[in-house]
């Protein structure tokens, strides 16, 4: 890898206090996913999800608010969408991501490679995406990926 692949690339482990099953329907069942995706000040308004090898996911993200961070005003919306690349029940997921139509934000597509694994009743998820145009853009997928696993956390607490 050079250098500058790694600077472009964005790595995240987060530890849940949740059985590694619940985290895997967080992220697989829409109904989960609706309820944490996207930013503090986003709501999931719309969401398709084919959970399956070469299956494809698609999702509105509706701002709320003003949000520290992000350039959108309230009332915007963010598409964003994907194929499933690789889906190994509850391990591994592997999908595409990129931005749907817009000028504003690059919208060349990303590789996001999700691994999950449970010791003593938590969760590690290590998330990978990878590979960035431009360090603001790492930078801007990790505040709006925090934000949203921020939330992650209190969906998986109200579940149990």
């Amino acid at each position: 890898m050079t250098a500058k692949a790694g600077k472009h690339e964005l790595r995240i482990t987060r530890i849940f206090r949740a059985p590694r099953r619940l985290v895997w329907q967080a992220w697989t069942d829409p109904a989960h996913l609706q309820q944490w995706m996207g930013p503090r000040g986003f709501t999931a308004t719309s969401l398709e999800h084919d959970v399956r090898t070469g299956g494809t996911w698609r999702l509105c993200l509706h701002r709320d608010q003003a949000a520290h961070g992000c350039g959108e005003t309230a009332g915007d919306t963010l598409w964003q969408s994907g194929t499933f690349l690789e889906v190994r029940e509850p391990e591994r997921l592997i999908l595409t991501f990129r931005w749907e139509d817009r000028t504003d934000i690059p919208c060349h597509e990303t590789v996001i490679t999700l691994t999950f694994t449970e010791q003593s009743g938590q969760t590690t998820m290590n998330f990978h995406q990878a590979f960035f145009e431009s360090t603001d853009d790492r930078d801007g997928h990790s505040f709006g990926w925090n934000s949203s696993f921020d939330r992650l956390e209190t969906a998986l607490h109200a579940t149990k």
